[in-house]
C-alpha cells in the first residue's frame, strides 16, 4: 500500500506542475508570501497555479551611489492579480536613490511594475498593516492571516487562518495510511476494511492537493524516507 500511496502522490504532483505558472521576483524585490503561505524562495522563481493570486512583497534594494549607497527596505505590500499566462515578473517601483524610493512609497499605492509574458498585468495593492513597536512586522504570517480573515479571503476552500494547519493534518493522515501497511497489518488483513482504506486514500489525496508546493515537497520526501 505504501508504494501505491507514493505513486498516487507523485502523479498528483506532476499534474500540478503541468498547470503551474512561474512567479519571478526581479532584482531588488523580496517575494515573502504567496496565497497566504511563505514563498519557496524570496529571490528566485516560484511555481504557482493559474488564477487569482495574492503575493506579499517588499523592496530590498541598494540605492544611491558611492559612499551614499545604502539598502532601502520598504514595508511589505499585499498585491493581487490574475494569472492566465506562463510567467509573471514582479519589479519594484522606480527607485534609483533613497529620496526617489521614499517618494515612491509615500504614495497610497506604489507603482509596482508587474508583467505577464512581457505585457503589463493589472493588479491591486495595499500596504500590510504592522503592529505597534520597534518590530511591526514580526510574526508576519499572523498579520497576513488576520488581513485575509478580515476581508473574507480564502485559498483553496480554506480560510486564511486554517492554511497554516495543512502540514500537520497531512502528516497525521499519512501516518495513519503508512501504519495500515506495516507487517502487523499484513498478518491480519481482516482487521482493515476496504472502505476505510479507500477513505484514508481519498482524504490523503485531498489534503495533499490543498498543501503548498513546499509542503508537498517535504511530504514526498517524508514518504520516501519511510521505505
Amino acid at each position: 500500500m505504501k508504494k501505491s500511496v507514493i505513486t498516487i502522490l507523485l502523479a498528483a504532483s506532476s499534474a500540478f506542475a503541468a498547470s503551474a505558472a512561474t512567479l519571478t521576483p526581479m532584482n531588488g524585490v523580496s517575494l515573502l508570501y504567496v496565497n497566504g503561505q511563505e514563498s519557496e524562495s524570496k529571490i528566485r522563481s516560484n511555481d504557482v497555479e493559474s488564477g487569482t493570486t495574492q503575493v506579499v512583497v517588499r523592496m530590498d534594494k541598494k540605492v544611491g551611489r558611492g559612499s551614499s549607497q545604502s539598502v532601502y527596505t520598504s514595508a511589505p505590500y499585499v498585491i493581487t492579480f490574475n494569472i492566465t499566462g506562463d510567467e509573471v515578473k514582479i519589479n519594484h517601483p522606480v527607485a534609483r536613490s533613497k529620496q526617489e524610493a521614499s517618494a515612491a512609497f509615500r504614495l497610497p499605492e506604489p507603482e509596482w511594475r508587474i508583467t505577464q509574458d512581457g505585457n503589463s498585468l493589472p493588479y491591486t495593492t495595499e500596504k500590510l498593516k504592522g503592529r505597534e513597536g520597534v518590530l511591526p512586522y514580526s510574526g508576519m504570517n499572523e498579520l497576513i492571516a488576520d488581513y485575509n480573515e478580515q476581508r473574507g479571503i480564502t485559498f483553496g476552500g480554506e480560510s486564511a487562518s486554517e492554511v497554516a494547519s495543512v502540514t500537520a493534518t497531512v502528516a497525521a493522515t499519512a501516518t495513519t495510511a503508512v501504519a495500515a501497511s506495516t507487517p502487523k497489518a499484513v498478518e491480519k488483513p481482516q482487521a482493515v476494511k476496504g472502505d476505510a482504506r479507500s477513505s484514508n486514500m481519498e482524504q490523503l489525496q485531498a489534503l495533499y492537493l490543498k498543501a503548498s508546493k513546499t509542503e508537498r515537497k517535504e511530504f514526498r520526501k517524508w514518504m520516501i524516507d519511510q521505505e
